[in-house]
């Protein structure tokens, strides 16, 4: 028998040739492997919340970021709008890199800025005044700037039980049902209110030459129709300082325009609330009420307009007030 050499020789190369294309392949399949896993690694370990805040400069603002970023563990970085070094191409530059799960959003600046270009992600808000104007979608939550009417209508009462008219303007478009609420319990507790619907900003004035003769107090509520501009908001303070009337308002701000009582929430209790809510969206828990009431309030009196307008003080409730303006 003839040995044919060279084919044997041939055969042993095919062999080891094709073992080690093999080998490599093995070996680069397992490089492409671990680098897909490090890079889900990578973006894993990125998730989780990105604080977007309108402007760290802004007290309120800097106290509800301070607040819900020691409550939370999952915050992965932070941008402040404030910094005229950030533009919009630097926020989606940090959306992209972060990857979050969720952004919290503080001020209607962060919010509108986040759903313009993020929407796909679940937003949380915080700050935010007339919350019902911004653009809602199935991924938005929050926490109200405004407290319940109850608390406010509680509060009030108390520290003035003889003033029991009080005069709301308010629009059917954004709080009808809520109106609905605060008659009941203004009712429940002994009190009246006597409401006057507008369906567009033009109309303010006149709702306000017939309504305030009729009551004891006007009570500002958030409302993007009735507070469409800084110019109603002055009109509204104008022609309730000419009448003597004293003004219930929600948010701190109103304060320096002249309102005789401020009920507005506690912003460090909002940003707590905001951390448990992104929590429970994180853990994938069931929300049942996408924007929910701040469970914390601050109360701001104004002496200067009470001893103004002679108004009847229940001085024993003064023990609840946060703040006295002398």
């Amino acid at each position: 028998m003839i040995v044919n050499v060279a084919s044997i020789i041939t055969d042993y190369f095919l062999i080891w040739q094709t073992l080690i294309v093999r080998a490599v392949s093995a070996l680069l399949f397992v490089s492409v492997l671990a680098l897909f896993q490090a890079g889900e690694a990578t973006a894993e370990e990125n998730r989780g919340i990105l604080v977007i805040n309108s402007n760290t400069a802004v007290k309120n603002y800097e106290l509800a970021q301070a607040a819900f970023t020691a409550n939370s563990a999952e915050i992965k970085a932070k941008i402040n709008l404030g910094d005229s070094s950030v533009d919009i191409d630097t926020v989606k530059k940090q959306i992209r890199q972060v990857n979050p799960d969720a952004i919290y959003a503080i001020g209607s600046k962060a919010y509108l800025l986040a759903h313009d270009i993020a929407e796909d992600r679940k937003i949380i808000f915080s700050s935010v005044l007339n919350w019902q104007r911004l653009p809602i979608s199935e991924n938005s939550y929050g926490i109200s700037n405004e407290l319940s009417s109850g608390m406010q209508l509680m509060t009030y009462r108390y520290l003035f039980p003889k003033l029991k008219k009080i005069g709301l303007i308010y629009s059917e478009k954004f709080n009808k049902e809520w109106l609905s609420g605060a008659v009941e319990t203004a009712t429940d507790v002994g009190m009246e209110i006597v409401s006057m619907p507008i369906a567009e900003s033009a109309e303010l004035t006149s709702a306000l030459e017939k309504l305030l003769p009729e009551v004891d107090v006007l009570w500002l509520i958030s409302d993007p129709i009735v507070l469409a501009d800084q110019e109603s908001a002055l009109e509204i303070f104008s022609q309730s300082a000419a009448m003597k009337k004293p003004v219930i308002a929600y948010a701190e701000i109103f304060s320096t325009l002249g309102a005789t009582l401020v009920i507005s929430a506690d912003i460090a209790t909002m940003g707590l609330q905001a951390a448990s809510l992104s929590k429970d969206l994180l853990e994938h828990k069931k929300v049942l009420q996408p924007v929910a009431d701040p469970a914390g309030s601050y109360i701001m009196l104004n002496m200067k307009k009470v001893k103004e307008y002679g108004l009847d003080l229940n001085n024993e409730a003064l023990g609840s007030v946060n703040q006295i303006i002398e």
